[in-house]
């Protein structure tokens, strides 16, 4: 359900050379839940959510499609 907003926020750590764990001090989530949802085994959209926020970007749900932002990683 995520596949492509994970790509993007893979994409936007390695430009801003973010960990994991940076990410988790910006969310205030756990290291190790950002890892499972960045690997696929949680589909979580409170932690999308969460992670597009401290990244700065707009995470929409519209007709049972999750869709970024235009500005995403912006």
């Amino acid at each position: 359900m995520f596949a492509e907003f994970r790509q993007i926020v893979r994409n936007v750590l390695t430009e801003r050379k973010m960990t994991y764990r940076q990410l988790s001090e910006k969310t205030d989530i756990e290291e190790s839940t950002i890892k499972c949802f960045m690997c696929g085994a949680n589909d979580s959209r409170r932690v999308a959510e969460k992670i597009a926020d401290a990244l700065g970007m707009t995470l929409m749900y519209s007709n049972g499609v999750y869709r970024i932002s235009e500005n995403a990683g912006k």
